[in-house]
């Protein structure tokens, strides 16, 4: 059986989009941020708060929402392809165009900081959006842009191929292999969903992960609670935000 059930699905017309939700929801924000950065940690979003002066707004969306001029950060209050999607399409529908995805990963090599260059579609939300493949992919220009903005913090990173994923209780011992020969340096679960919607809504999206636990081929290494990952994973969301904000729409 191929998937999606239905052949060729990410060409057909939807029944309804997230304009007609919105509208039904009454949900209209005036200067709306039109870039934005998605994270899953409280701590850098409480991070980014406190260092620029962020202001926290009740808008109805799913997470907790902090703007600064037109820049905009989301943390996500769900994990999965499914809800982060979701919400991404509700703030491209309210005039989102540029999105950062910052927060913590699976390391398939080693702890550090990586530029995903693209990602393993091995989550089932981006065929509803496009044709089946291996890879999905970041906008070229905007990461380039968010790997200088790294590079000005005195970051060490690498730019490397992430491995999304819907089932985190079944990485592998047999992937985890294949997938380091591959050069594989991370694993997560929402960024080929992502860049795959981005790519159909014509918006940019790019990602970078700092690595929290390391997965070896016999072994697992929570690494979460480490200063040194949380450190750096603020000076990370910090390159974001000043990649975002320094540059005019």
């Amino acid at each position: 059986m191929v998937y999606p059930n239905f052949k060729n699905k990410h060409k057909e017309e939807p029944l309804f989009n997230p304009h007609d939700f919105l509208q039904y929801k009454k949900r209209d924000y005036p200067n709306f941020p039109h870039k934005w950065i998605i994270t899953w940690q409280k701590s850098v979003s409480n991070h980014l708060a406190r260092k620029y002066k962020l202001k926290k707004v009740k808008w109805k969306l799913q997470g907790e929402v902090r703007i600064k001029g037109d820049v905009g950060i989301i943390r996500m209050n769900g994990i999965g392809s499914p809800h982060a999607v979701t919400t991404f399409e509700e703030i491209v529908a309210l005039g989102g165009k540029e999105f950062l995805l910052i927060g913590t990963a699976g390391g398939l090599k080693e702890q550090g900081i990586f530029l995903c260059e693209k990602s393993i579609r091995d989550e089932g939300t981006s065929s509803h959006y496009e044709q089946q493949g291996k890879y999905a992919y970041p906008d070229k220009s905007l990461m380039q842009r968010f790997g200088k903005a790294i590079e000005r913090k005195a970051l060490p990173y690498e730019v490397g191929t992430s491995w999304t994923i819907d089932a985190p209780y079944k990485e592998t011992k047999a992937e985890v292999k294949k997938y380091k020969k591959e050069g594989v340096v991370s694993v997560e679960m929402e960024s080929s969903a992502i860049f795959s919607v981005a790519k159909f809504r014509k918006v940019k999206a790019a990602g970078a992960f700092m690595i929290s636990d390391v997965l070896g081929e016999e072994k697992w290494e929570p690494k979460f609670e480490s200063k040194h990952m949380k450190s750096m994973l603020n000076k990370l969301i910090d390159a974001g935000f000043e990649c975002l904000e320094s540059k005019k729409r």
